[in-house]
């Protein structure tokens, strides 16, 4: 598996078009990078550009801007990057040139980004925008900065400012929410590699290793391929740790006859995976926990089902939570269905892209090109046990597609794997 894969030039020079058709005449946007957070000191967190600035741009550089404007007779596409400097890049590394930046973005307009309050203060007062556009989602310092820097501007110019601000975020969610098939491959080359670090944790799992030792199985074959950070926070939860769903100290031992919750997933070319299996440390389930393991996919096939253009995300749960109190009503655990939620703590799907819980609006009603995760959970914590399923699946004109079909996730296939 390479992690070389990556976006085109093509979808984002598609992504910024798209955008700017959406967008009125007249209209001005905004979108940034942001800088690193500060971890301590003059420590920084490693930068990671804000994800829909990324759509549109391409470039993972901090503080670069992206301005976009359209008028009645022709649009304006322009890139702000920091400019090069030798003493800080001998400190901190490579920053883009302007030949760089126009390669990766598709952009022909380059400039330093000490030219930016300028020009816009220029097209403020010689275009006059009607309508100013800007991400009210995005948390960051710089985000935040040009927020404010906008509403002086809009408030100098303005009669009446609060009817030309206008909220980016909508727009971006519309565009994000469906995927190009550029990043359903990837997606699907996140779950390949994905897989294979499974694949090494299964090979280390024993009774008395330790959480973090199998968390490292995972992290170095992802690092192999080039992939230095997954696409989010690794769970590894031994025994009644799968009780916390996020659970984050993976200091504790597997002991035989335990279950192992496993969450986790590659990230290859922005896009993520998200996956999760139940790993037993003796290489084979239980009865009781094999029970359990059914029903959990009897909630996922469930699911796989339901899946397809025209329902929405709380469907899906409302299907899968009908199945979990049929089973745990067989089980003896359940006097009413309405008790389920004792056991059935989360919801089934999330939409999945340059974020592991990709934008979306909550509401929305299914269309084909969305990514989504289907992780049914049931938590059973008289019994120290608690397991959830996760796959990706992409919505197609008829249903769905399993985008990580080739990650083994029936019972036998696990204790086949695990045992050979």
């Amino acid at each position: 598996m390479s992690y070389k894969n990556k976006l085109s030039t093509d979808f984002f020079v598609n992504n910024r078009n798209r955008l700017l058709e959406l967008l009125s005449e007249g209209s001005l946007a905004l979108l940034c990078a942001d800088r690193p957070v500060i971890r301590s000191a003059d420590q920084k967190h490693d930068h990671f550009a804000d994800r829909s600035f990324f759509y549109m741009s391409g470039i993972e550089q901090e503080e670069a801007i992206l301005l976009l404007y359209r008028n009645e007779e022709c649009s304006r596409q322009v890139l702000f990057i920091p400019a090069t400097d030798s003493m800080h890049e001998r400190w901190n590394g490579h920053r883009l040139s302007r030949e760089e930046a126009a390669a990766a973005s598709g952009i022909d307009e380059i400039l330093y980004l000490d030219s930016f309050e300028g020009m816009l203060a220029d097209i403020f007062a010689s275009e006059k925008p009607s309508y100013v556009w800007f991400d009210k989602s995005a948390p960051g310092q710089q985000a935040s900065s040009l927020r404010q820097l906008m509403l002086e501007l809009v408030h100098r110019q303005a009669q009446a400012p609060a009817q030309m601000l206008r909220d980016l975020s909508p727009l971006l969610i519309q565009l994000r929410m469906i995927k190009s098939q550029e990043e359903l491959d990837l997606i699907r080359a996140a779950t390949g590699l994905t897989l294979e670090g499974i694949l090494a944790m299964m090979r280390a799992v024993k009774p008395g290793v330790f959480e973090y030792q199998l968390l490292s199985e995972f992290e170095y074959t992802l690092a192999q391929a080039g992939c230095l950070k997954p696409a989010f926070p690794t769970i590894v939860a031994a025994g009644d740790n799968a009780l916390c769903l996020h659970y984050m100290t993976p200091f504790d031992q597997a002991e035989a006859g335990e279950l192992i919750q496993i969450d986790l997933g590659a990230e290859v070319g922005g896009l993520c995976a998200d996956i999760s299996r139940v790993l037993p440390v003796d290489g084979r389930f239980s009865p009781r926990q094999l029970e359990l393991y059914e029903l959990v996919r009897a909630c996922q096939e469930e699911a796989f089902a339901i899946i397809k253009p025209g329902i929405k995300i709380v469907d899906i749960n409302t299907a899968c939570r009908k199945v979990a109190a049929e089973g745990l009503r067989r089980m003896g655990l359940l006097k009413q269905d309405t008790d389920v939620v004792e056991y059935f703590w989360h919801g089934v799907s999330h939409h999945l892209g340059l974020d592991v819980h990709d934008i979306s609006h909550k509401e929305a009603v299914l269309q084909p090109g969305m990514v989504l995760t289907v992780e049914p959970g049931i938590y059973i914590p008289e019994w120290s046990m608690g397991m959830r399923i996760e796959d990706d699946v992409a919505v197609t004109e008829n249903g769905c597609r399993l985008l990580s079909a080739a990650i083994p996730r029936e019972a036998h296939e696990i204790e086949l794997l695990m045992q050979s």
